[in-house]
């Protein structure tokens, strides 16, 4: 038999909070891993369906689209530069590397002008001058904030936080297409800056991360069940033992 009295004291209705706690947490962060493997497949499908389409220019992809529709839109333009660095975006990494994005303004021959993603400069690397001319690349969303962690989004300093184009926009001076272009170059180019390349088409590690969660909660509460099982029994072991000592003898 086994003593569950203890169970109702106060360190222990802590100690059940606690795990109740730590067991509802696991269970989210791994369904919220599933969210994250959700949507990175819907990101696959876009880039895998758009990314190889034939290029278009930014008037010719802008013309009566949905500007919600048209992330990795591939384009192919020309015109010039008005200003090769407008701002950087802070915090960026590529291939291990920490650094910023440079963010240019760029006008074409049909008089569309939009913000340019230019590519990754790491913190010592000095960047080579734009050419007017030719342009490549993938139409991007507007980045902004989203939840409460974060820098919040302002249009002061020469490091901002994301690529938000409304704020930017207004810096530049003027009037900017709703989207922002990543540049892309020849993969045989050496460039500085360095092109950001388009998200891998894979899942990455969202599904083993769901299931290490799910794991942790398993366990935790098998482990806890059996740490309240073994407290129950020594429990009644105690109770029976001074139980015990209380029969008197008999001579």
């Amino acid at each position: 038999m086994r003593d569950w009295s203890f169970a109702g004291k106060t360190r222990w209705i802590l100690s059940h909070l606690f795990v109740g706690v730590a067991v509802a947490v696991f269970i989210w962060a791994g369904f919220w891993q599933l969210d994250r493997l959700g949507e990175r497949r819907a990101l696959n499908e876009v880039v895998t369906s758009r990314a190889d389409a034939p290029a278009q220019t930014v008037a010719e992809a802008l013309a009566g689209a949905d500007p919600d529709q048209l992330a990795y839109v591939p384009i192919s333009d020309t015109g010039r530069w008005i200003d090769p660095e407008l701002v950087r975006v802070a915090n960026r990494s590529l291939n291990g590397r920490a650094g910023d994005w440079q963010v240019g303004t760029f006008v074409t021959d049909d008089g569309v002008a939009i913000l340019v993603n230019r590519g990754f400069l790491g913190r010592d690397d000095t960047p080579e001058a734009a050419s007017d001319g030719e342009i490549r690349g993938w139409l991007q969303e507007s980045r902004m904030k989203e939840g409460y962690f974060g820098a919040a989004d302002t249009n002061v300093g020469d490091r901002v936080p994301r690529l938000n184009v409304p704020l930017l926009g207004d810096r530049a001076g003027v009037e900017v297409a709703a989207l922002w272009l990543q540049q892309a170059t020849d993969a045989e180019a050496f460039a500085v800056p360095e092109p950001v390349p388009l998200p891998p088409i894979d899942e990455g590690a969202h599904f083993s991360y769901a299931m290490q969660w799910f794991t942790f909660t398993v366990l935790t509460i098998v482990f806890y069940v059996l740490i309240l099982r073994k407290k129950a029994l020594e429990s009644a072991r105690r109770s029976n033992q001074s139980d015990s000592d209380r029969v008197p003898s008999r001579v």
